[in-house]
């Protein structure tokens, strides 16, 4: 075919030539294919693998280009990304596509480099196409410019994306068998562990990292303690405490994916350590927790938390986390310890002119005293009085130890239970939805698994129903208010004060009197502080039981 395009080395394809715009146009100028400008891009799914290291990958597209007389003119690469992995969204990908008009050709080292998609590699064709560039592999005898080729080529992505698939099962495959010997199968290790050689054949398996459970057991007795998520992250972090995402940890990951990222613990990163399931010594795969065949959560590694604690650390952070139980960001300091001297009703916070300031709502109501006397509602600037508790408290309370109430010697069987109900709801889903057990000797072993997870359940509602009741005993942190004040913000600092039991009583303002005058107030710490709070709201059950817990208290400190 003579369409006026001059003869071609014979290195380079002709049909190359032929299909491309920019380069029919450099031909027919210089009478030569050589020159053209191309772009190399590098793709690979972990660094690690050898067999296409982005150095080789490189090294033979660098040597294609050589041989042809092309110019590379863009390298880029996308490591650790797979073929699969965004779509046509990979960073490096997408900085070749967008300069398209600067180049002739983009060079790969494999069709499988560019895309494991069928979808994605179409469309990189369709824009290839469309902008003049030809796309040209470095290790496959074929190039994409005419309709066989182009045929050709889709039919070895059909495969790619095929063998892509099956080796995906059988990693998935190969995952599954490792985990249910316990071993390890790379990636991140989960906080709490650490990855070490199997002692008892190949490969590696996890054990617990004594350090880290250290500072696990910190942190849920902080948890439990109504400690703020924000302030132990921030502590940690200002310790020095290694996060989970800290390069000095094992993890088994590339040294570019923690490149630019930040170490420190966050609110999000504690949360998804203390709610992970790894903590128990389960087994996830794909964010599901591994069954075994009774249905039960597969353990295959030693835990570093107890059930119970576990339990009791996800019941409080989804008290946290209910919008209704949550008490409002930003909220006053004082809001809940003041209360008016003249109608005990407490006082709320309020701007004047803005200026935050707190107010009895008692003459809203037309609450009085025992008397008759009307309140008149008095008010107080927030920095003053704050300012004035927050110095009293630390004085007279900075100093003591928090202690924790801690249940101990009770026998507790609700977790297993619940566990032993979804064993048996994930047989029945087995048999009856997804044909697990519709093989030839499948109804048996259902009637027999099914039968053992029954009894098994029978048992521990027995064990509940005779379980020995539990007590609560005062435990010492280690931490004092002032301590944790130093660390908390506004809502943090408030459940200190609650939980050290302050009250303040305020008057009417004196007329002539100091912005903050003494004889305003009247500030109680500890049992006689709970005591009047439960006293000025009027309601006798719950003084009743004020008075209990402190008599509770009181015999266990004689014990």
């Amino acid at each position: 075919m003579n369409d006026g395009t001059p003869a071609i080395p014979s290195t380079l394809p002709e049909s190359l030539v032929r299909a491309l715009p920019r380069a029919r146009r450099k031909v027919a100028r210089t009478g030569t294919a050589r020159g053209l400008r191309a772009a190399i891009y590098v793709r690979l799914s972990r660094e690690t693998d050898e067999s296409t290291s982005p150095e080789r990958q490189l090294a033979k597209c660098r040597e294609y280009c050589k041989r042809h007389g092309w110019n590379v003119v863009i390298v880029e690469e996308d490591i650790d990304v797979s073929g699969f992995s965004g779509g046509l969204d990979r960073k490096g990908l997408k900085r070749i596509m967008t300069r398209f008009d600067e180049i002739d050709v983009s060079v790969f080292f494999k069709i499988d480099r560019l895309s494991r998609s069928l979808v994605d590699f179409a469309e990189i064709m369709k824009q290839t196409k469309e902008k003049g560039v030809a796309l040209a592999s470095a290790t496959e005898p074929l190039d994409l410019t005419d309709s066989v080729s182009e045929a050709m080529a889709k039919i070895i992505a059909i495969f790619a994306e095929l063998e892509a698939a099956t080796i995906g099962l059988r990693v998935a495959s190969a995952h599954e068998h490792l985990r249910r010997e316990g071993r390890w199968t790379g990636g991140r290790t989960p906080y709490g562990y650490r990855s070490v050689p199997n002692p008892n054949g190949p490969g590696r398996v996890l054990e617990v990292n004594p350090d880290e459970v250290e500072i696990l057991r910190e942190v849920t007795s902080r948890v439990l303690a109504k400690e703020s998520l924000i302030a132990i992250a921030r502590d940690l972090t200002e310790r020095g405490v290694p996060s989970p995402g800290h390069p000095s940890r094992s993890t088994g990951t590339s040294n570019r994916a923690s490149r630019g990222k930040s170490h420190g613990w966050y609110t999000p990163t504690t949360r998804a350590v203390l709610t992970s399931p790894h903590l128990l010594g389960y087994i996830i795969d794909d964010g599901e927790v591994i069954k075994g065949t009774d249905g039960l959560p597969f353990v295959g590694r030693p835990p570093v938390m107890d059930l119970d604690t576990w339990q009791a650390l996800q019941d409080e952070l989804a008290r946290r986390k209910n919008p209704q139980d949550r008490r409002r960001a930003g909220t006053a300091l004082l809001r809940g310890v003041l209360v008016c001297v003249v109608c005990s009703s407490r006082m709320y916070s309020y701007v004047s002119n803005g200026r935050l300031r707190y107010r009895c709502i008692g003459a809203l109501k037309n609450r009085q005293t025992a008397g008759g006397t009307p309140c008149i509602g008095p008010s107080i600037a927030a920095q003053a009085i704050e300012d004035h508790v927050t110095k009293r408290f630390l004085e007279e309370i900075g100093r003591v130890e928090i202690v924790e109430e801690r249940a101990y010697a009770g026998e507790d069987y609700r977790a297993e239970i619940r566990q032993a109900e979804e064993a048996l709801d994930e047989l029945e889903a087995d048999r009856y939805e997804r044909g697990v057990f519709s093989g030839e000797n499948g109804p048996a072993r259902f009637a027999k698994l099914y039968a053992d997870t029954e009894g098994r359940l029978a048992n521990l509602r027995e064990m509940q129903a005779n379980a020995k009741p539990g007590g609560v005993e005062l435990v010492p942190t280690g931490r004092t208010f002032g301590e944790v004040w130093a660390h908390e913000g506004t809502e943090g600092k408030r459940d200190l004060l609650l939980r050290a039991g302050a009250f303040v009583e305020v008057a009417p303002a004196l007329k002539g009197g100091k912005t903050v005058d003494p004889r305003r107030f009247a500030i109680w710490f500890g049992d006689e502080g709970r005591l009047r709070r439960a006293a000025s709201g009027g309601d006798e059950d719950k003084l009743t039981a004020v008075v209990d817990d402190i008599t509770a208290g009181m015999v266990a400190a004689d014990d």
